[in-house]
């Protein structure tokens, strides 16, 4: 290997010098994305790619000077293992309020909830909360997956909670 150890880079990363990231993502981005990929559909392999690194500065004072390829895989494994269990509670969540037989809002509310929405993100929750469509038929209509279309519900139910526009 040449140049500095990962262990120095992490060292300089530790003291503020941008250059070591740099130096760090050109020699593991291939390990990093082999790993998430084999374990995440590629949708989310792909934003919890650079969220790895990203989490490497934020974590970067956590790291003791152990070997940084086990801290590395440390971090890794667990950023997939946060994706599964976020991916778990929101699934859970949608489940229960598509199956729910009685209404959340009346449809003068639920109009006035969606109406801060962009139309296709309005009309997405309209087809799957009040005409009853399923992930699989709406995955379908829209071409996406179900990943996707779970992704993009659960967004727009972030910004409904928020009472944030979309736009």
């Amino acid at each position: 290997m040449e140049g500095p150890s990962d262990e120095e880079l992490m060292t300089r990363l530790q003291k503020g010098d941008s250059l070591a990231l740099g130096l760090i993502y050109e020699r593991h981005a291939e390990k990093v994305w082999s790993y998430i990929s084999k374990r995440l559909p590629k949708e989310a392999a792909e934003d919890l790619f650079q969220d790895c690194f990203v989490k490497l500065v934020e974590k970067r004072d956590s790291w003791r000077n152990q070997p940084f390829l086990l801290w590395l895989y440390v971090v890794l494994r667990n950023l997939v293992i946060d994706f599964h269990r976020s991916n778990q509670v929101e699934k859970k969540y949608l489940d229960k309020m598509a199956t729910s037989e009685e209404p959340i809002v009346d449809d003068k509310d639920f109009q006035e909830l969606v109406k801060n929405l962009s139309p296709e993100t309005s009309k997405l929750l309209t087809e799957f909360f009040k005409e009853g469509w399923s992930y699989k038929e709406l995955a379908a209509r829209y071409e996406l997956t179900e990943v996707s279309l779970r992704k993009r519900m659960s967004r727009a139910l972030a910004f409904l909670k928020k009472g944030v526009s979309d736009e």
